[in-house]
């Protein structure tokens, strides 16, 4: 892992050595090809099964605490939202690895360690892995650094770092690839025969002529008795389809908010606040001091930017603002900002460097390797040799300290929105010119340096900004939570929810089919609500919920059980199908004894219309939309000598005469047809196979009662 890297992500360097000692395990011990694989212990503390295989709560939880450490080294910001992310994740991959094992093992599938390492040396390697191993120039996956780098660290034995990468590389790997070759059973085994192919290519030349009559159902008026649908008729239908109507343990609430955005008085503080720092930012000697002791929410970057870097929406203002003036206060997002121009300069938008490091810390560990004077001893006797005409490349190899680039002559290219550089090494590379060289020190060590070519100069800009966010006082935020928690006192019942939401002249919002491992209520993020509404029974009132922009309190008004829906939860999906049956049903009834078109037309006060253009082998009809049916009947010749029968459709009935049936050509060969059907065979088996696996498992999922 090279120094440039060590400064673009330090957490990468940790993921790297992670990567090596689980690989090492992989292909030394064959940990994960049968055997017993160690992920369900039996212990009773469980969050679920598989197939009546308990899934162990403490190896789920330090699954779970892995993941989130993982991403607080790459930076990302532990939240609820974060956490709930890694606990589905993790809950979902327990399935899938124990799901497709399984079968693999039934079928004889596996992978050898030999097999393993000879797919992640080749080209075929997993993206993540190759991502490790770029040759610097080309971009491109370098198979023999990937194995000088795994031969260089067969001597790790950090049984901790293995079980980590075990976990989130090479068991993630090692399912991809059985489940790849699970697949393969059935995408291999795709074929269309040559009638079928002839039939689809006939069917998707067909076009026809028709003359048709729409009758929308809108036109049946929902409120007649003879369209309203009963609880009966519902569960009828329900029965019948039960496949289509299964359902999850849930609940449904009601729920109000009490806004605690910032109001216009918060926003004009701000503003009054930020435009009396104006005067003080044109006379600060020190900006960064300045903008860091009035806690800008855009830190000081002592660094230029390139003005077509600039993302925000003041940056054309920027751009031509004069040095030493300040700007604002603007809006930026969610902030008032002011800015000040502090210097111009021209600049390339990359470079391309070479250097050799004489290194006085471990990148890595952070400790001392030699001291200060001494690397700068050795330092000076390098560049010497180098201002002598010595061979830059044998230098590097020979002396620097940087693994990622003294094998290629020290070299990177670096652009200038590389900013997490080591602000010397930056600075040199983009101020100097090319053929520049010196000795430059930075938190690392020594680097003798040259530019070697610089391109696309373009005018760049360094800025000393302070924003401060738009936020709400602490008034704006006390009266929303104690109108909230007076709301919640006096409602301590449903009916009395509802009185009070009559009384106050709220607005009421339902929230439907939430389930237990849900993160959201009605479309508000918050793991806690969830669970508090599963802790409570049908009727409770909730305390008011702190969502920061508003206080939430909730109604739990139902439960459902595991199973088929009842006909209050099936109504919202099953109402409208019967609704528009009976209509049809209306309308079908009043054009009994009509034999054309016209006389159908004027029974229901619409005209005859036509399309000349309908097509087979597309989904919509001009004027009409997606009717499917309609396509259908305008292709039946029994439709040529006499009206169709009526069509019931996606938004209305339909009666359809064709007028003349053809075809047009098709560019499409019957040999692209055949490779096009089974494509879309492939990639429809890659899909079902695992949700078919999925759908046939028994899984108990009870990680809410085991705190998550």
């Amino acid at each position: 892992m090279s120094i440039i890297q060590n400064l673009r992500d330090r957490a990468a360097v940790l993921l790297t050595a992670l990567i090596a000692i689980s690989l090492i395990g992989f292909l030394v011990q064959d940990a994960f090809v049968g055997g017993s694989r160690g992920l369900f212990s039996g212990r009773a503390n469980s969050v679920g099964s598989i197939n009546g295989k308990k899934i162990d709560l403490m190896e789920f939880n330090d699954k779970v605490n892995l993941l989130e450490q993982n991403y607080r080294q790459r930076g990302m910001q532990s939240n609820e939202m974060l956490t709930q992310n890694v606990v589905d994740g993790v809950w979902n991959n327990y399935i899938q690895e124990d799901l497709i094992r399984t079968e693999a093992d039934k079928l004889g599938l596996g992978l050898t360690s030999k097999e393993m390492g000879s797919l992640l040396f080749s080209q075929d390697a997993p993206q993540e892995f190759k991502q490790l191993f770029q040759d610097p120039k080309t971009g491109s996956f370098d198979v023999n650094a990937a194995k000088t780098w795994f031969t260089n660290l067969k001597k790790s034995k950090k049984a901790e770092d293995l079980k980590s990468v075990n976990e989130q590389l090479m068991n993630p790997l090692v399912n991809k690839l059985l489940l790849d070759k699970y697949n393969a059973l059935f995408v291999q085994g795709s074929y269309v025969p040559q009638w079928m192919v002839e039939k689809l290519n006939t069917d998707n030349s067909g076009l026809a002529s028709i003359s048709y009559v729409s009758i929308p159902y809108a036109t049946v008026s929902d409120s007649i008795n003879n369209v309203k649908i009963s609880d009966a008729e519902i569960n009828e239908y329900v029965a019948a389809h039960k496949e289509d109507f299964k359902q999850e343990k849930g609940r449904s609430v009601s729920y109000v908010t009490f806004d605690a955005n910032p109001s216009a008085a918060d926003s004009a503080k701000i503003l009054s606040d930020l435009t009396m720092l104006k005067g003080q930012l044109l006379a600060a000697t020190d900006p960064k001091a300045f903008v860091t002791r009035n806690n800008s929410k855009v830190p000081f970057f002592d660094g230029f930017v390139l003005k077509n870097r600039l993302q925000m929406a003041a940056k054309d203002s920027l751009a031509v603002l004069p040095v030493g003036v300040v700007m604002g206060p603007y809006l930026d997002g969610g902030n008032y900002t002011i800015a000040r121009k502090l210097e111009t300069r021209t600049l390339p938008d990359s470079v391309r460097v070479r250097h050799i490091l004489i290194g006085t810390v471990d990148p890595q560990t952070g400790q001392a390797k030699r001291s200060d004077s001494a690397a700068k001893k050795l330092a000076d006797s390098v560049f010497a040799l180098v201002k002598g005409g010595g061979d830059f490349k044998a230098l590097a190899a020979s002396f620097s300290e940087d693994e990622g680039s003294k094998t290629i002559g020290g070299e990177y290219n670096i652009a200038s929105s590389d900013i997490n550089l080591a602000k010397e090494f930056w600075d040199f590379s983009f101020f100097k010119k090319a053929g520049d060289r010196d000795i430059v020190k930075t938190v690392f060590g020594y680097h003798i340096m040259e530019v070697l070519n610089q391109r696309n100069y373009e005018e760049a800009y360094k800025i000393a900004y302070v924003a401060k966010a738009i936020v709400s006082s602490p008034e704006t935020d006390n009266a929303a939570s104690a109108a909230a928690t007076q709301f919640s006192g006096n409602s301590r019942s449903q009916k009395g929810f509802d009185d009070n939401v009559m009384k106050m002249k709220l607005n009421k919002r339902l929230a439907d089919n939430i389930r237990e491992m849900d993160y959201a209520v009605g479309g508000m993020p918050s793991r806690q609500m969830v669970k508090w509404i599963f802790d409570n029974n049908v009727g409770s009132v909730s305390e008011p919920f702190d969502l920061k922009d508003k206080y939430v309190v909730l109604a739990v008004t139902g439960s459902y059980e595991e199973g088929v829906q009842s006909a209050a939860v099936a109504r919202t999906m099953v109402e409208p199908i019967l609704r528009n049956r009976k209509k049809a049903a209306e309308i079908i009834s009043k054009t009994a004894g009509s034999n054309t078109l016209e006389a159908i037309a004027a029974k229901h006060a619409v005209q005859v219309g036509t399309a000349d253009s309908v097509r087979f082998s597309e989904a919509f009809v001009r004027d009409l939309g997606s009717e499917p049916k309609v396509i259908g009947a305008s292709f039946d010749k029994n439709n040529q000598t006499k009206v169709s029968a009526p069509i019931e459709g996606a938004n209305g009935v339909y009666y359809v005469q064709v007028k003349s049936l053809g075809a047009v050509s098709n560019p499409t060969s019957i040999d692209q047809l055949r490779k096009a059907a089974e494509a879309q065979i492939r990639q429809y088996a890659n899909f079902s196979s695992m949700e078919a696996l999925r759908k046939a498992a028994d899984v108990k999922d009870t990680r809410r009662a085991a705190g998550y």
